[in-house]
């Protein structure tokens, strides 16, 4: 976690979630880290709030760093109220749900009373300037860190299992790589994927199955330790339609995977065509199944490709690196407003 690697030296860290449904990390956590959980729900959200405002003020907490929308229009007005030096927002994703009341509490609220928003894209950056208002120079880039302290996988064995890892949501839409499964059943690849992960489209990824009739071929084993789960494939698809960076694909280039995804969102900034993986249009079912056919047919290209991909993650994606980078940007900040703070 990244958390973790910030210098104890020199902050004091606490981790805020809104649920307790939010604390599976919490045993990732090291000693030095503090724990507190507001328990929000809305017919007890001013009780919460209250709570969060107790705590800033209790632990004099300096740099509060929330994460995506609702967090930061929570932190933005109690963090004000409670004197935090910085309020900082990650913007994760494209936000496409938003609607007029959304934007203008973005732009009166949050923009008003935030330091610095980071954007894990610079797709996700240009979306909050050109349609949330969020001005240029109040927005900078900081991607995402993912542990890059594993063991390669083996790219040369042909490929027969693929993976995918990530939550059952619309955006990832699954059915369309389903279709692409079939046709490479179709076409004599005993392959075989497996998703580890769950949600609300659930169902309707079942229905697709039943229709595909890929029901022994594809497997939804449930949520799935990442680590593990990526050290038993041999190749990493990603199929969305909507993205920011994801973790889960940095996680797959840590591990040397091949991998095959589609060209959206943030994904084109990590993965260079041809370099560190392949790419095909969102939606295209047969673009995924010729680019992971073509996978399965050269080894010479899976092992380039997994090597690459392994070696960027390792230089641009590590924890370390980017927890050094996120540690100027906070004393950047607490500079700024206030030259003793050290509570994040």
């Amino acid at each position: 976690m990244l958390i973790n690697a910030l210098d104890q030296s020199i902050f004091s860290k606490h981790v805020i979630t809104m649920h307790e449904g939010d604390s599976g990390f919490r045993s990732h956590l090291n000693d030095d880290v503090s724990y507190f959980c507001l328990d929000y729900r809305r017919r007890n959200a001013p009780a919460s709030l209250f709570r969060l405002f107790r705590y800033l003020r209790s632990e004099k907490i300096d740099v509060l760093h929330c994460h995506m929308y609702h967090a930061a229009v929570k932190g933005a007005m109690v963090g004000r109220l409670a004197g935090v030096s910085s309020i900082l927002v990650s913007e994760h994703g494209k936000n496409t749900w938003k609607n007029s009341w959304s934007r203008f509490i973005e732009r009166h609220v949050v923009s008003r009373w935030t330091v610095l928003r980071v954007a894990v894209s610079e797709d996700i950056r240009r979306i909050r300037i050109e349609q949330d208002g969020v001005p240029e120079n109040t927005i900078e880039l900081m991607q995402n860190a993912v542990n890059t302290s594993v063991t390669p996988v083996d790219a040369e064995k042909i490929p027969k299992r693929l993976g995918s890892l990530g939550r059952f949501v619309d955006a990832k839409d699954f059915p369309m790589l389903f279709r692409a499964i079939r046709q490479l059943r179709d076409r004599g690849y005993e392959v075989e994927l497996e998703i580890a992960g769950d949600g609300v489209e659930r169902k309707n990824m079942e229905h697709s199955l039943d229709e595909l009739g890929l029901g022994g071929v594809v497997h939804l084993p449930g949520i799935r330790n990442a680590h593990e789960f990526l050290s038993s494939i041999d190749l990493f698809v990603m199929s969305s339609k909507r993205e920011g960076v994801p973790v889960s694909m940095l996680e797959a280039m840590a591990h040397g995977l091949p991998i095959a995804a589609t060209a959206v969102g943030g994904i084109p900034e990590v993965i260079e065509h041809g370099r560190d993986g392949l790419l095909s249009s969102a939606g295209d079912p047969d673009g995924l199944a010729d680019n992971i056919a073509m996978l399965i047919e050269d080894e010479n290209l899976r092992v380039m490709l997994g090597s690459n991909a392994r070696a960027k993650a390792v230089e641009r994606y590590g924890i370390d690196s980017i927890a050094r980078r996120w540690e100027g940007l906070y004393m950047r900040v607490l500079s700024i407003s206030d030259p003793g703070a050290k509570a994040v």
